[in-house]
């Protein structure tokens, strides 16, 4: 699902991290009040209000970005996993070289 398809009074859940550095994050029942271009404002079951913005939706896997900018995210993955990395084999860090 888009964040077009993404429609008003659909429930979803949310990670939510406690106040408490150490607290373990809770999934959390919210449900869509309004849309908006780049975010949307939900409302838990107390009534409480908060704005998500679309990269914390694809972040929590609540919907997918566009099928062309999905594509450039797996190709990219893919060549992360097959690279080591953007560091020539053999090259000395910075930290060498500092006094």
């Amino acid at each position: 699902m888009t964040y077009k398809e993404l429609r008003i009074n659909t429930e979803i859940k949310l990670k939510e991290k406690g106040d408490c550095e150490r607290a373990p994050s809770k999934m959390v029942k919210y449900t869509v009040v309004t849309k908006y271009p780049h975010m949307c404002i939900v409302e838990d079951g107390k009534g409480r209000r908060r704005g998500v913005a679309v990269g914390e939706l694809i972040v929590n896997k609540i919907i997918n970005q566009d099928p062309s900018l999905e594509f450039l995210r797996r190709e990219s993955n893919s060549i992360r996993k097959t690279s080591r990395g953007w560091r020539k084999k053999g090259a000395q860090s910075c930290m060498e070289y500092a006094p």
